[in-house]
C-alpha cells in the first residue's frame, strides 16, 4: 500500500497537503518535481527497499501503487534484468509494452518527455482520482486527499445514487468534477467448449500460479467461513487470520476453525463494536460505497497490530457466479438496497455483480491505507480470472468448479457464510449516519 499526490500546474505545497492527508498510507514520503508535474508519494516499503519510488528508465520515471504479481515472468519474456515491479514497470512503459499484460493490483502515475499518463488496473483494485481547477489537476489516491487542498461540493444526483443503490451505480464519488481515473480495459473471453475434468486440472494449476505471484512471508487473511477466503488460508498456510463472530445464533465459527492456519483471532461483533468504530470507520472512508463497513474497519485494526500484508477472499463470487440465489429477481429489486425509490436501470445480473465488486474494493482500499496494510486478492489473478469467466456456466453456477479445486472441508463447501456483516445498522440507517459526515 503506499499513496500517489500529485499536482499539474500546480505547487509542492499542495502536493505535500494532499500527502499528509493520506499519509497512513506509508511510512515515508518522497517529493519529485518534473517540469510541470509535481509528485509528493507515500511509500509502504513491501517488495522494495526504502525510497524506491519514482524510477526512472530512459525518459520515462514512474509512480506505482500496489503490486504487479507478474513483473518477475515479463523480465523473462523480455531478458529485462530489475530488482523491482517499479524498476520493470518503468522498462516496459518506456518501450511502449502492453498495458494489459500487467498483473496484480495497482494504479500508476507516469511521466514521459512531456506526457503524463495514469491508470489503474483492470478491476479498479486501487483507485486514482482526479478533479481539476482553474487550470490545475490533482491527482490523489483517496478523495480525501483532493479536499485537503480544494473545497469539493456534493454532486446530488451521485449522493442520490447512494441513497438508492448504495454508490454501486455511479463509477464516480459523490463530489462535483471527482473522476476516478479509467482501469485498463477487461474484456470478458469468449466462452470454450471444454471437459469438466480438464477443465478443473488447468484452473488448479492457474490457482497455484496466482499464489505464487502473490505469496507473502508472515501474512494474514480476512477469514470467513465460506469458500474464498477458506481457499487462500488452507493453500497458503496463513501466518495469521482474523475473523467476526456474532452475538446471535448464526456463529462461523466450527467452519472458521476448519480454515484456520497458524495463529487465529476473533472478533465478537458486540455492542462496543457498533458504539466506538463507526465514526473511527468514517475517518478512513471518503468515497462512499457498498453499505456499513466498520466491521471491516476493526478488523482491518486488529490486523495490523501483526500483518502488513492482508489477503482477501473478494472477487469470486463475480467470477464464479455466487449470487445465483437472486439472479432470477428483477434486476432493480437487486440494485435498489434502501428504502429510497430511484431510477430504473438497463443492466445485467453479471454487469451489477462487477460494478457491486468495485465498491467492495473501495471499502477495502480504505480500510488496509488508513491502518498501514496491503490487501491482495489471489482470487482476481488476470490469468485465473480469464480461463475461469471462459467456462460454461454450468461449471461456474454457485461455485462449482471453485469449491473443486479448494481442498476444503465439505462441512465449509456446502455451508453458508456470514464473513463481517454489520448487525447494528440497516442500510437506511447507514446512509442517513454517512450523509451527517459530509454536511
Amino acid at each position: 500500500m503506499c499513496g500517489i499526490s500529485a499536482t499539474i500546474n500546480g505547487t509542492l505545497k499542495e502536493a505535500a497537503q494532499m500527502a499528509h492527508a493520506i499519509r497512513r498510507r506509508g511510512v515515508h514520503t518522497n517529493q519529485t518535481v518534473i517540469d510541470n508535474l509535481t509528485v509528493s508519494f507515500v511509500h509502504l516499503p513491501i517488495t522494495t527497499k526504502e525510497n524506491d519510488q519514482p524510477r526512472t528508465y530512459r525518459k520515462t520515471t514512474v509512480w506505482l501503487n500496489g503490486f504487479i504479481s507478474n513483473w518477475k515472468e515479463l523480465c523473462l519474456k523480455y531478458r529485462v534484468i530489475a530488482d523491482s515491479d517499479t524498476e520493470y514497470l518503468s522498462w516496459h512503459l518506456s518501450h511502449g509494452k502492453d498495458k494489459a499484460e500487467l498483473n496484480g493490483f495497482f494504479a500508476v502515475l507516469s511521466y514521459t518527455d512531456g506526457l503524463i499518463d495514469m491508470f489503474t488496473d483492470r478491476y479498479g483494485i486501487k483507485q486514482l482520482y482526479k478533479y481539476t481547477e482553474k487550470g490545475t489537476t490533482y491527482i490523489c489516491s483517496e478523495v480525501k486527499g483532493l479536499k485537503a487542498v480544494v473545497d469539493l461540493k456534493v454532486d446530488f444526483d451521485a449522493m442520490e445514487d447512494w441513497e438508492y443503490s448504495l454508490g454501486v451505480m455511479t463509477d464516480n464519488t459523490i463530489y462535483v468534477g471527482v473522476e476516478s481515473v479509467e482501469c485498463l480495459p477487461f474484456d470478458k473471453p469468449k466462452k470454450i467448449e471444454i471437459d469438466y475434468d480438464k477443465a478443473v486440472s488447468k484452473l488448479r494449476i492457474l490457482w497455484e500460479q496466482s499464489i505464487d505471484r502473490n505469496q507473502y512471508d508472515n501474512a494474514g487473511v480476512y477469514l470467513s467461513g465460506g469458500v474464498d477466503s477458506g481457499m487462500i488460508a488452507n493453500r497458503l498456510k496463513i501466518d495469521y487470520s482474523f475473523s467476526v463472530d456474532y452475538l446471535d445464533d448464526k456463529s462461523e465459527i466450527e467452519n472458521i476453525k476448519l480454515n484456520t492456519e497458524g495463529q487465529h483471532y476473533t472478533m465478537i461483533a458486540n455492542d462496543f463494536v457498533g458504539r466506538e468504530y463507526p465514526l473511527k470507520t468514517l475517518e478512513a472512508l471518503d468515497d462512499f460505497k457498498v453499505g456499513s463497513c466498520y466491521t471491516n474497519f476493526a478488523i482491518a485494526e486488529l490486523a495490523s497490530k501483526f500483518c502488513k500484508v492482508m489477503y482477501s477472499g473478494a472477487g469470486s463470487d463475480e467470477v464464479f457466479n455466487g449470487y445465483t440465489h437472486r439472479y432470477n429477481r428483477p434486476i432493480n429489486d437487486v440494485i435498489k438496497r434502501t428504502s429510497k425509490e430511484g431510477k430504473q436501470y438497463e443492466i445485467t445480473h453479471k454487469e451489477y455483480d462487477w460494478k457491486y465488486l468495485k465498491g467492495i474494493l473501495v471499502v477495502e482500499d480504505r480500510m488496509s491505507g488508513y491502518h498501514t496494510m496491503e490487501t491482495r486478492y489471489p482470487l482476481l489473478d488476470n490469468d485465473f480470472v480469464d480461463f475461469a469467466l471462459s467456462l460454461p456456466d454450468e461449471y461456474l453456477n454457485n461455485k462449482r468448479i471453485l469449491k473443486d479445486i479448494s481442498g476444503l472441508h465439505p462441512d465449509v463447501i456446502n455451508g453458508k457464510k456470514r464473513g463481517f456483516s454489520n448487525p447494528h445498522f440497516t442500510n437506511d440507517e447507514w446512509v442517513k449516519f454517512c450523509k451527517e459526515s459530509v454536511k
